[in-house]
């Protein structure tokens, strides 16, 4: 009875062995979003191919895109450009002479109103009270 039941262990393994065998070497057919294997190769070889290409050569520092917004007529607008743009000063020590400078020149300007040319005078102070 025992070697009865270690042949039927045996044979149920053996059985599950070759269904699962097979099931490794079939292929299913392909579900509607799978897809092909050359698809899939074209979109590896596209994605190299992409990240080979140059990077763009000229690059503009974002407080040059905010000090267009220094212009605005909206004075909501202008002193978050003015803050954005002291920030960045602090933030970023290599832009900080090139925005010192745009925001003096800024001070230059004829026809400026006197509550911006005070907000521009005190983030130029805030740049220098923190060595900027």
């Amino acid at each position: 009875m025992i070697e009865n039941t270690k042949s039927r262990i045996i044979a149920k393994i053996k059985k599950l062995v070759a269904q699962s065998g097979r099931n490794i070497i079939w292929r299913a057919k392909t579900k509607d979003n799978d897809i092909s294997e050359k698809i899939a190769q074209k979109i590896q070889k596209n994605s190299y191919d992409f990240s080979l290409l140059k990077k763009k050569d000229t690059y503009t520092p974002p407080y040059q895109i905010l000090a267009k917004q220094l212009q605005v007529e909206d004075d909501q607008i202008f002193r978050a450009a003015a803050h954005a743009i002291a920030n960045i000063a602090l933030g970023r020590p290599k832009y900080a002479p090139e925005i010192r400078t745009l925001l003096e020149d800024y001070l230059l300007q004829d026809k400026l109103p006197q509550s911006r040319r005070d907000y521009i005078r005190l983030k130029l102070f805030e740049l220098s009270s923190q060595g900027k």
